[in-house]
């Protein structure tokens, strides 16, 4: 269940934390204690899937610090697309990714589930053929029409759309 913080929301003087539909589950003076109810919450309801199967283990170390940097963020502060503070993941769904014939897709990332389409630092479910700019996606699996090894190399950081070398 997603949760929010909203100020002055529902008789709350301060900040509030807000279940989806409404629902006031506390009320803060502060945005930290809100922050910090809104944080037991994911953990008592286990919202953030710490899914790491195949691919995390392909991960190069850096990958894996990248990966586990950003689902330790998720833990600490709830999935990425939630909150008044969330960060935007640029998630496309499969049909608007353009990139998928080439490997960039949720299915070739460390964050995805396929047992149920899930995404450790997302609260929804993802499509197999989507993509978001948080991808963690271990080498050889993004071609980008390369001809060689050392040009899918080069090419191997894909950010915001674009692949950066």
């Amino acid at each position: 269940m997603p949760w929010d913080i909203k100020r002055n929301y529902g008789g709350c003087k301060g900040y509030a934390v807000v279940k989806e539909g409404g629902e006031v589950e506390g009320c803060h003076t502060t945005r930290a204690s809100a922050e910090a109810q809104r944080r037991a919450l994911y953990a008592s309801e286990n919202k953030i899937d710490k899914y790491r199967g195949e691919l995390y283990s392909q991960l190069t170390p850096e990958e894996k610090a990248f990966h586990d940097a950003l689902l330790s963020i998720a833990e600490q502060y709830g999935p990425f697309d939630q909150g008044a503070s969330s960060i935007w993941v640029g998630y496309e769904p499969g049909e608007k990714n353009e990139d998928a014939s080439i490997g960039v897709k949720c299915s070739n990332c460390s964050f995805f589930n396929p047992e149920n389409n899930g995404c450790a630092i997302l609260s929804y479910q993802v499509e197999a053929n989507g993509k978001c700019r948080l991808a963690a996606i271990p080498d050889g699996y993004v071609t980008a029409g390369a001809n060689n090894m050392e040009e899918t190399k080069m090419n191997k950081f894909f950010w915001g759309g674009k692949f950066i070398k």
